[in-house]
């Protein structure tokens, strides 16, 4: 047995995700009473730092770490791609560990993280909400850096009260296209607006076609932004963020199937949130 308990956590996927399992992880050390080290790997996932959308968590028990080229060989997922070689690190240097397929499965099974990792150095890396929070407190350890918070504050300042969110996931995401198309989204608008001429809709999409479509129907009801819809450079992620954030503004979230993307914007300030898909 290691001697001081710590829990190391690798969050993965793209920004909801990894905001989902930071929070976790949260939760999780407080909860158990151990200190929380993120290590933060850049990939094609999400290529950027976190120190480059986020400041620094007020909390002296959690350690957010960008990864190195270290962190390569002794913390990142053992995989076919490192030829399993971090898991011989990590096996000497923990306790305990549990990677992403395995947490994701024992979250569905309601699995007792606290016990798992109380008293004990342990290693996990996940991409879910794998630890429950109290949900007004969700996400309030992440502040966006100052030039991202004021990018936020322009696009949330051409918003009323009668703002509603719609985030439309397309690219690679087959599910999010053939369980939530477009025309779900046009109906929810056309009512929204028939109920209330005055109503604005905030569109987040990756998808320049959406974008289009959108705002030749609905004009000058589609508030937009321009963006770099992509994961790999830093600009796109930065965007992303921005635009997650503005959704989390709005006073009621459309979002897409197989996305926790808008579900989490919906976390952010504790807004409604309706998923749009077919046969619901």
């Amino acid at each position: 047995m290691k001697t001081t308990p710590c829990i190391t956590l690798i969050p993965v996927g793209g920004l909801a995700n990894r905001m989902k399992a930071i929070d976790a992880g949260i939760a999780l050390a407080h909860e158990v009473g151990s200190p929380l080290k993120v290590i933060w790997f850049k990939d094609q996932g999400l290529n950027c730092r976190f120190n480059q959308l986020f400041d620094s968590f007020d909390d002296t028990n959690i350690e957010i770490i960008e990864a190195t080229a270290v962190h390569l060989i002794t913390h990142d997922r053992p995989r076919r791609k490192n030829f399993r070689v971090p898991s011989i690190f990590q096996k000497m240097s923990f306790d305990a560990c549990l990677y992403e397929s395995e947490v994701t499965q024992l979250f569905y099974q309601n699995f007792d993280f606290a016990n798992w990792a109380s008293q004990r150095q342990v290693y996990l890396a996940s991409c879910v909400y794998f630890h429950s929070n109290n949900s007004s407190n969700a996400f309030k350890k992440f502040k966006p850096i100052p030039i991202l918070q004021k990018k936020i504050d322009e696009v949330c300042a051409k918003f009323s009260a009668d703002t509603i969110g719609v985030h439309i996931r397309r690219t690679d995401n087959i599910a999010s296209i053939e369980q939530s198309p477009t025309e779900l989204f046009v109906e929810r608008i056309q009512e929204a607006i028939q109920n209330n001429p005055i109503t604005q809709i905030y569109l987040a999409t990756d998808s320049e076609e959406e974008k289009r479509i959108l705002k030749t129907q609905f004009k000058e009801h589609i508030i937009t932004n321009e963006r770099e819809a992509t994961r790999t450079s830093v600009v796109g992620v930065q965007d992303a963020l921005i635009e997650l954030y503005a959704l989390s503004n709005t006073s009621l979230i459309y979002g897409s199937m197989k996305s926790s993307y808008s579900e989490t914007a919906a976390q952010i300030n504790n807004i409604p949130y309706e998923l749009l898909k077919k046969g619901v």
